[in-house]
Order: C-alpha cells, then sequence, then structure tokens
C-alpha cells in the first residue's frame, strides 16, 4: 500500500481514479466505504485514502486514560485495518492538529490536499458537503480544503456525501444535516459484499452507531445505500456510482 503523495504517481496509468478526502478516522467508514469497496474491486480503477488528522482529540477514549499520542497511534491503526479491509492502494495520514483544523489557513489545507491531487490526477474527489454533514468544524474545513485543493487542478468533480430527513431522524437528538432528494446526484445501492465491506469499517473503528445502545440498527445491519450531491452538476435522474458519466 502506499503512504506518501510522490509514491501515487504509478497510479496515474489506471484509467479511474479517486481520492477520498477526510477529517478524522471513521468518517470513511461512516460516509463512502462501500463506494471505496467498489472501486478498489476494480483493476481499472485506483482508489486513495487522505485522512487530514489521526483523530487525536477524540472524547471517546476518556475512560481507557490514553494520552493524545496513544489516541492518535490507536486510530491510524484502526485506518490501517480499514485500508486493507477496503483494498485501496493508498493511504495518507498528514496530521493536521484534531479539532483545530479550522484554524490552520486555508492555503495548508488545500495544498496539502492538491499535493495528492497533482500526483494521483484523479477525476473523483469524495469528501464532506459544505455543512460537515453534522456542522463539525474538522469536516467543514475539510471540504474547503478540497474546494482549494482543487482549485486549477484536473479533478473533474467533487462527490459531496449527503444524507436524507429519514437519516437525520434516525440519528437524533445527535445533529445529521439532511439534504433534499432533489439535491441527489448519486445514489449507490450497496451489494452484499460492499455493504459487508462498509460495515467491518463501522466495526474496525468502534463507530457510534456499533457502541451506543441507542444508535440506529439498521444503519449497521443494511448500510446499503450512500448518496452524494456533485459540486456543480445537476443530474437527474441521479447515477448509480461516482464515476457515471465522466465517460
Amino acid at each position: 500500500m502506499l503512504r506518501s503523495a510522490d509514491a501515487l504517481r504509478s497510479l496515474r496509468d489506471r484509467p479511474r481514479r479517486v481520492v477520498a478526502v477526510f477529517a478524522h478516522p471513521d468518517d470513511e467508514a461512516y460516509g463512502c466505504s462501500g463506494q471505496l469497496a467498489r472501486a478498489a474491486a476494480r483493476d481499472d480503477t485506483a482508489t486513495v485514502l487522505l485522512c487530514l488528522t489521526s483523530g487525536e482529540a477524540s472524547t471517546g477514549f476518556v475512560d481507557q486514560g490514553l494520552g493524545r499520542d496513544e489516541i492518535a497511534r490507536l486510530r491510524e491503526g484502526r485506518m490501517e485495518r480499514v485500508a486493507e479491509r477496503l483494498g485501496v492502494d493508498g493511504l495518507l495520514l498528514p496530521r493536521l492538529p484534531d479539532g483545530r483544523m479550522a484554524r490552520e489557513p486555508l492555503s495548508v489545507l488545500g495544498d496539502t490536499v492538491g499535493e495528492v491531487l497533482d500526483a494521483l490526477e484523479p477525476q473523483v474527489v469524495i469528501s464532506h458537503d459544505p455543512r460537515g454533514v453534522n456542522g463539525h468544524p474538522d469536516h467543514i474545513a475539510a471540504h474547503w480544503a478540497v474546494r482549494r485543493g482543487m482549485e486549477g487542478r484536473g479533478a473533474r468533480r467533487f462527490a459531496m456525501l449527503v444524507y436524507l430527513q429519514e437519516m437525520a431522524d434516525a440519528v437524533h437528538p445527535r445533529l445529521l444535516f439532511a439534504t433534499p432528494e432533489s439535491a441527489v446526484d448519486a445514489v449507490v445501492t450497496l451489494d452484499a459484499t460492499e455493504a459487508r465491506a462498509k460495515e467491518d469499517c463501522l466495526r474496525i473503528h468502534e463507530a457510534l452507531v456499533t457502541v451506543l445502545e441507542d444508535g440506529p440498527e439498521d444503519l449497521l445491519r443494511r448500510p446499503a445505500v450512500e448518496r452524494y450531491d456533485f459540486l456543480g452538476e445537476t443530474l437527474s435522474p441521479p447515477v448509480t456510482d461516482v464515476f457515471e458519466g465522466l465517460g
């Protein structure tokens, strides 16, 4: 598995290339792990995960008495397992400051993403929408890092993860911003293998849906659909894969 931006240049000969950019370890599991499993299973597709922080500011480990460095190592280890489970070609962990990404200059965030885009030259970039799913400042910063990184570069599609109102209702009272169904440009229905990969990734991270007694069981048992809004595109009816329609 490739670990540096420079090494990604070796993947350019594949006709299809995608990079998923997220703020924290586990963001990809909730979001696009099914689509990534699908892409990684194809010999003609290069699939890369860019996780901007190591998740060291998480409060979910307080009862374990772990320090920030220990949490970072634990969560990076989980990201390694997820990358192996999905079969992606590359995993990059630049270790930006967890919980403080929004305080970083946008130029720094954009350059971090841009370095990967320059190396891989992907057709598709996947990340959060402008609201960061649940308003988390790091998620929002990741979105704008992608926007800045894509400026003047060849990536053709920014696929933003979105959720319908039914999902927001399912996780209430926890915050989740809903997107109208009319704004959805891709509805990716996972097959059994892809759905199992997504569930396995959630379990590796011990994600909220796997550890909370009142977590939405259906999200864990049947994580069968992922939805995306393509920045600057309006597709009706929605396509069924983030590469569809790019030619």
